[in-house]
């Protein structure tokens, strides 16, 4: 599904400092595959995360989408893969406040202007999947955390995607949320769904079918986990 080959990123800071995020990581994901990304923070886990969805561009290395190279393809391609075949979940919801909780889930539809009638029923069914059906009409600021969180898992299912890219999804979230949350990835990875996550998160992270670790922006180490 996802191949990273050899992945070098560097960002350049002023003038004279470079700080090198990752280097020369080399790893593939099958498809319904489920792996968890670990390392302390400063690591190039939300690095790592990035290339693989095709939201950067590594300084070297190739990266493969399928069996296609994409490292090089134009920012219009890349986004129309991106919209067509991920999902993303970031460390914070940034939920629109003016926009209700079914808006917010249907807001990728919107952008990319390819919103159908028919996509409110699939909103509302999402929204319905993650705990949240009697809060279709809520706001965010209506919504405590834990559920703008789920809000924003509803959004990243709602062009229906192959992979589901996640950045701390229970983070800063109560027990029961992450709980509730731990629960909905098993559930999507058993239908079928790739999916990568980046977590501090030791239960979470022991879900997933292998765990990939990152240390100083270097794959140090990758272990299959029980099921």
């Amino acid at each position: 599904m996802i191949r990273l080959e050899n992945i070098q990123k560097t960002y350049r800071i002023g003038r004279e400092r470079k700080v090198h995020a990752l280097g020369g990581v080399s790893v593939s994901i099958a498809a319904g595959e489920f792996v968890s990304v670990v390392g302390p923070s400063g690591s190039g886990k939300s690095t790592f995360l990035a290339m693989a969805g095709l939201l950067d561009r590594p300084t070297e290395g190739a990266v493969f989408f399928g069996e296609k190279e994409v490292t090089g393809v134009s920012d219009k391609e890349r986004t129309r893969i991106r919209a067509q075949r991920c999902g993303f979940i970031f460390q914070f919801p940034s939920l629109i406040p003016t926009l209700n909780a079914l808006e917010n889930v249907l807001l990728p539809k919107t952008v990319h202007r390819t919103y159908q009638e028919s996509d409110a029923a699939w909103g509302r069914e999402t929204l319905k999947r993650v705990g949240l059906a009697d809060k279709l009409e809520n706001l965010p600021y209506q919504l405590s955390g834990g559920e703008q969180r789920r809000v924003a898992l509803a959004r990243a299912l709602v062009n229906k995607p192959d992979v589901i890219l996640a950045d701390e999804p229970t983070g800063a979230v109560d027990a029961y949320n992450a709980s509730l949350i731990t629960e909905l990835f098993k559930d999507w990875n058993r239908q079928g769904k790739t999916i990568i996550m980046v977590t501090h998160d030791e239960r979470l992270a022991s879900e997933a079918g292998r765990t990939i670790q990152l240390e100083n922006g270097y794959l140090v180490g990758e272990k299959s986990c029980p099921s």
